[in-house]
């Protein structure tokens, strides 16, 4: 019996099995990767460094633009490692690292990324145990238990507004100000998938369905961008009042002397972004000496006074932090809550409330 198979599908299967055995042949097995990972002898600066002008690349898989001034910082002090990277949304990554893995690719060697995108990976053994003299310099509760990643930096998502557009006195202050009829048509979602469902579990968990679905009520408009972009519409005045901002853009676009502010009007979402290797990484001593760059205290002071984000390195926390904020990441069943609140958010924003 002759089996004919698409064309298409040839074309689809036949690269993917050949990035596949170039991978097997070029992969570091995970025992390789955290002996790597792990070093503690008193040569490791040279050890690593020598092992990385070997290799001459880095692959980075992160969630947006913020890395970019880092990366820039990490070039300069290491100009023999060529530096690629894949930027997405948290979810997106996440699957696209379990489909690699599932089907033999090893692409990726490090990540900057939310630990509730980590934890998936970390679960179906995608990602190494490593070792930094910098983890001293960290609280206990930024280093996962195996020490699978670091928190590094928090991002505190609530109100962006303009100000020349919308008064500073008149803008919300509190959860409750949104249901206003005032604000009826006039509010602005991000609407990244991790957004909207993190959005909506911050809402649920600290004011209830009930008082979300009043919000959704009051028509607001989701811009199916990205973070940055949305941002820049606040800075326009196309979007003038966005509840679900990123502090660090509105900080950013401040600084630059744009007529924005950010406030935080009830308990806010805690975007915390972490470290990590993978576990048959390509490059481990690249991603090794990359984890140590990310971790110091240089790359941590250009998260906090260049781009607005809380450090979780010790002393470098943020003055106007919120009191009240939610790691969600952290919450024991989030990958199931992160389901839920995704569905309930296309439904109420598809349809209405």
């Amino acid at each position: 019996m002759t089996i004919r198979v698409p064309s298409r599908l040839i074309n689809f299967v036949l690269p993917l099995c050949l990035l596949a055995a170039v991978n097997a042949a070029r992969a570091a097995t995970p025992a390789d990767v955290e002996k790597i990972a792990t070093y503690q002898g008193s040569d490791r600066a040279s050890f690593l460094e020598q092992g990385a002008r070997r290799e001459g690349q880095l692959t980075i898989y992160t969630v947006g633009a913020q890395i970019d001034p880092l990366l820039a910082a990490f070039r300069k002090k290491y100009p023999f490692i060529a530096v690629q990277t894949y930027k997405a949304d948290t979810p997106d990554i996440t699957r696209r690292v379990l489909d690699e893995y599932g089907a033999g690719v090893t692409t990726v060697d490090a990540f900057e990324l939310n630990d509730y995108g980590l934890a998936p990976l970390r679960d179906a053994g995608a990602l190494a145990t490593f070792w930094s003299p910098e983890l001293k310099n960290y609280p206990p509760d930024a280093i996962e238990p195996n020490q699978h990643w670091v928190v590094m930096r928090e991002d505190v998502i609530s109100l962006g507004f303009n100000t020349k557009v919308i008064d500073p006195g008149r803008a919300p202050k509190t959860n409750a100000d949104l249901l206003s009829p005032a604000w009826r048509g006039r509010l602005g979602l991000y609407g990244g998938e991790a957004a909207l469902a993190t959005w909506v579990g911050t809402l649920l968990l600290s004011e209830g369905e009930d008082f979300l679905r009043k919000v959704v009520a009051q028509k607001p408009t989701v811009y199916n961008m990205g973070g940055r972009a949305v941002a820049n519409l606040i800075v326009s005045g196309e979007a003038p009042l966005v509840i679900n901002a990123r502090r660090s853009h509105i900080f950013a676009s401040a600084r630059d002397g744009a007529p924005v502010a950010w406030r935080a009007i009830g308990p806010s979402f805690a975007s915390v972004s972490a470290v990590a290797i993978a576990a048959r990484a390509p490059h481990p001593y690249a991603a090794t000496l990359f984890t140590d760059f990310m971790l110091s205290e240089q790359a941590q002071k250009i998260y906090r006074y260049d781009l607005g984000y809380t450090s979780r390195r010790n002393g470098l926390a943020m003055p106007d932090d919120p009191k009240d904020k939610l790691y969600l990441g952290s919450r024991p069943h989030f990958q199931r809550d992160f389901e839920k609140w995704s569905q309930l958010a296309t439904q109420l924003l598809s349809d209405g409330p």
